[in-house]
């Protein structure tokens, strides 16, 4: 069984972080784990998770736990709950500071996603204000690394399980051109970039209802505004580090920090845990094609992170 746990206190940004868990839980049979932790005000921490509860409307109750952690910081407390839960995706809110409709790590998200055990979803701030706007565009980061990879599988389950479109997109860093030579031959910037473009459209041609994207610019920019347009981005992590853990990194650390949409980010090997939430949903939809974002063997892929 899948679990979203979700991180909670009592500030707005718990609200927002309701409300997409709230819609993730809808389109599967996920558990949902209300967690707040309190290293001495118990009490006061029960009646914030119960608070929250209460917005999970349409829920079933018997699909919903409460749980009261002591741990030095709410990062730490999640983590190990996450641990030992086996949970499946870590959902909270933004730092209530930033502009309406942004997403913006405050300092337990920016713990969580440097060293998650799975996923970690962030609600932007205001995201509480819309709670029955529909998931009609799903976004995938997709650089051709085995994390984005991932988070294309990953996409690509919510898309199909929300009904959406799902746009793969693409990003041609402007680094390619300035760092260019003539000497380079056959790595000219645009060789590079039909070769990505090529990959891109090998991987949409595998999906059903996706489109391809390519953008240019410097990457958590471009997918930033670009996420303005979706209702959900997905992201993997740093390549590198321990298997099945967050670790934020030079894309996917900034993008989250600007993205107008909720993002999540997945760690390497988590994708097909992630595409359990929504099991149900899926089996409706089991004769679609299934991503094989593998693409072509051999290619020189553009490293992002």
């Amino acid at each position: 069984m899948s679990t979203i746990l979700l991180g909670v206190d009592a500030s707005a940004r718990s609200e927002d972080a309701v409300a997409l868990a709230r819609r993730l839980a809808l389109a599967g049979s996920a558990d949902v784990i209300v967690a707040a932790v309190a290293a001495r005000a118990r009490d006061e921490a029960a009646t914030t998770a119960a608070r929250m509860r209460r917005l999970l409307t349409d829920v079933a109750p018997d699909r919903i736990r409460m749980r009261i952690l002591a741990a030095d910081t709410p990062a730490r407390g999640l983590r190990e709950l996450a641990e030992a839960e086996a949970a499946t995706v870590i959902v909270v809110g933004s730092t209530h500071t930033e502009q309406l409709g942004r997403v913006r790590p405050g300092s337990t998200a920016e713990q969580l996603v440097c060293g998650a055990p799975c996923a970690v979803a962030l609600a932007p701030h205001g995201y509480r204000l819309h709670p029955d706007e529909q998931i009609r565009r799903v976004g995938a980061a997709y650089d051709g690394s085995p994390e984005s990879r991932g988070a294309l599988v990953a996409a690509d389950a919510s898309a199909r399980a929300f009904a959406a479109s799902l746009d793969v997109v693409t990003v041609v860093p402007e680094e390619l051109y300035a760092t260019s030579r003539p000497s380079d031959g056959d790595l000219a910037p645009r060789a590079i970039e039909a070769e990505i473009r090529r990959d891109l459209d090998e991987v949409v041609g595998a999906l059903a209802n996706a489109g391809g994207v390519v953008l240019e610019g410097r990457p958590w920019h471009a997918l930033g505004e670009y996420s303005a347009q979706l209702d959900l981005l997905f992201a993997g992590s740093r390549g590198y580090g321990p298997l099945h853990t967050v670790i934020a990194g030079a894309t996917s650390g900034p993008l989250m920090q600007h993205a107008r949409c909720p993002v999540i980010v997945l760690p390497r090997g988590a994708d097909t845990a992630f595409s359990d939430l929504f099991e149900r949903a899926l089996r409706v939809s089991h004769n679609q094609t299934a991503p094989d974002p593998g693409g072509s063997k051999g290619r020189r892929a553009m490293q992002w992170r």
